[in-house]
């Protein structure tokens, strides 16, 4: 397993499936429950990663500034430096392929990074205000089914894996215990939410684009081996010929290494659900006749252009009736969720000790 597997592990867990947390001793109501993760959550998992000691060792922690207060508890410096640190590396990642938007982001990842943590903290807070209380058992019982879920059940793969990643078990619990708690406050102010038949029709012809079938695009390819440091100048300097004016046709014929060299790089008509998730996601934001910027995939590098485009008919409103709905519930959710956290920080005493 990778970093990754980790941090989905405890990610799934957000879901509170099929109402898990009921045998909590804890009076916050969790019947019905959706999933409402949100990025705060993402952050600290990511935080608590990059922060543990091994699960075999443990240290005195360090003296720390403290960066802000919430209700009175201190949020750290290392805290908030650990979680901006993997929210930059996340952002390039997510965003390689979109620099403009890559350049907005991280010029407000510091601040940011604060307020999600503020934000949690808020969360644990109004658990505790409500009455919540989570007995070891119930931790037990989690870290054993993500245990089973993730690692067959096997506890020193488990700790081989936080050892990799050099995360504490001790920290790994606590982890688990915080996400249980954001869940139950989450899922506790999106209960019982309520859609008529109206609200879903209304939603259903609001989003009409959501209930298209896949798009259909044609488009051509131009495929360079990612080898050595010369093959990324090579495509560079290929997307620059393109760029200005170069024919697309003759410039595959001649550079291409995929299957559709022969044809200058020209595909059929495909439907954008059949492309790779990564390309696909990347030319669904392109207009017709536009050239790509030069995208590394899977020991490659791949410059696209997309040549037409032809919309699919939205489904019918009976065919996805249920998506639709489930959609508007998650939505009313999240601004519910939201608008609690809003209430939240006004009535909180926050104090954020000068410039991040």
């Amino acid at each position: 397993m990778s970093l990754t597997t980790i941090l989905d592990l405890c990610l799934s867990e957000e879901s509170l499936r099929g109402g898990r947390w009921w045998r909590m001793k804890c009076p916050v109501g969790l019947a019905g429950c959706v999933r409402t993760g949100g990025m705060a959550a993402v952050w600290l998992l990511m935080t608590l990663a990059v922060r543990g000691e091994s699960a075999d060792t443990a240290k005195e922690p360090p003296k720390d500034r403290v960066v802000a207060k919430v209700n009175g508890m201190p949020i750290y410096g290392s805290d908030l430096d650990a979680m901006i640190s993997a929210q930059v590396r996340m952002l390039r990642v997510q965003l390689a392929n979109d620099p403009a938007r890559l350049k907005k982001e991280l010029s407000e990842v510091k601040n940011n990074a604060l307020n999600g943590l503020i934000d949690f903290q808020l969360m644990e807070d109004e658990f505790f205000r409500l009455g919540g209380m989570i007995q070891q058992e119930d931790i037990d019982e989690d870290v054993k089914l993500a245990t089973q879920e993730s690692f067959k059940g096997d506890r020193a793969a488990l700790i081989a894996e936080l050892n990799a990643i050099g995360m504490t078990y001790d920290k790994f619990r606590e982890l688990r215990e915080r996400m249980v708690i954001a869940s139950a406050v989450r899922a506790r102010i999106a209960n019982n939410v309520e859609v008529t038949d109206a609200m879903v029709k209304e939603h259903y012809e609001k989003n009409l684009k959501r209930w298209h079938a896949s798009e259909l695009v044609k488009f051509h390819t131009l495929t360079i081996f990612n080898k050595t440091a010369n093959d990324h100048t090579l495509a560079e300097s290929l997307h620059t010929r393109l760029l200005s004016g170069g024919d697309f046709a003759e410039v595959a014929r001649e550079n291409s290494k995929d299957s559709r060299a022969d044809d200058g790089g020209a595909w059929p008509w495909t439907h954008l659900s059949d492309i790779n998730d990564k390309v696909g996601k990347v030319m669904e934001k392109m207009k017709k006749g536009e050239i790509s910027e030069v995208l590394e995939q899977q020991g490659t590098y791949l410059i696209l252009r997309v040549d037409d485009i032809q919309e699919a008919d939205p489904k019918s409103f009976e065919s996805v009736k249920e998506e639709v709905k489930k959609s508007l519930m998650e939505e009313l959710a999240r601004v519910r969720i939201e608008n609690r956290l809003c209430r939240l920080r006004e009535a909180a005493d926050i104090q954020k000790m000068g410039p991040v």
